[in-house]
């Protein structure tokens, strides 16, 4: 397959809120997702250093945020676009062995067929004692087909990591019941109103989009100024969540006495 084959349709740049990297409504309709991604990145900011390589990085939505964190960051993806320095797939990584204190890969496993081969490169890439911090769906709708192939549990998700030599430190859901609800009601109301506008002449589209545009952007504020979009995988984000998000550590090397 050829990387000009495969298109990712990733958010726009986020928005920092008092340092946390949020979606911005301007360019992302759907905001709850990508705002337990971006609360979960903010409070595992420490663990972001050095050289940091981001994996499936489509146009870099979170280049804002992890840029002051680290020395340099490199990003990598299947398809050239503005935010790729290097062309590559995630489960044959183009760098040397342990090149990467830092290695971020959001929303990117579940479109990688081999998906234990990537998180193989993962660990390759990543230096003793460095990080990786990786999300991925769950209960979520399929997205940038016909490329996507995996779902994960929490237990799934853990499993991966661990089975390929990673020390998991942290495993947190993208909310639950209540957040699922919320978007998938969300989703609907999206497509309501792509059906609405379809018909209009231009002028009236792009007028009513930004009414609508706005109605869809005011309840999912007001929901995540009530609560954390995150949530630890216990009571309903155990059963039922969009996804979830895992920080693991490759572990130093054994010296021998």
């Amino acid at each position: 397959m050829r990387s000009d084959d495969r298109r990712r349709q990733r958010q726009g740049a986020v928005r920092l809120l008092g340092g946390v990297p949020y979606p911005d409504p301007t360019t992302t309709l759907s905001l709850l997702p990508n705002a337990a991604i971006g609360e979960w990145l903010y409070e595992h900011r420490d663990r972001f250093a050095g050289h940091l390589l981001d994996v499936g990085c489509g146009n870099r939505p979170y280049a804002s945020f992890y840029e002051p964190l680290v020395k340099e960051a490199v990003g990598v993806d299947a398809t050239a676009g503005h935010g790729a320095a290097v062309l590559g797939f995630a489960d044959r990584l183009p760098f040397a062995d342990q090149t990467f204190d830092t290695v971020l890969c959001t929303e990117v496993l579940e479109h990688v067929g081999d998906a234990e081969r990537a998180v193989d490169e993962l660990l390759r890439v990543c230096r003793p004692g460095g990080h990786v911090l990786a999300t991925v769906p769950y209960l979520y709708p399929t997205h940038e087909a016909p490329y996507d192939f995996h779902r994960f549990t929490h237990h799934g998700l853990h499993d991966l990591m661990v089975r390929h030599g990673f020390e998991v430190l942290s495993l947190e859901a993208k909310g639950g019941a209540g957040l699922l609800l919320a978007h998938f009601t969300v989703l609907a109301a999206i497509r309501a109103t792509e059906r609405l506008t379809a018909g209009l002449g231009r002028p009236d589209a792009l007028a009513t989009n930004r009414y609508l545009r706005a109605c869809l952007w005011g309840p999912q504020e007001a929901f995540l100024r009530r609560r954390d979009a995150r949530r630890p995988v216990r009571g309903t984000a155990e059963l039922v969540s969009l996804g979830y998000m895992v920080v693991a550590r490759r572990p130093r090397a054994v010296v021998d006495p």
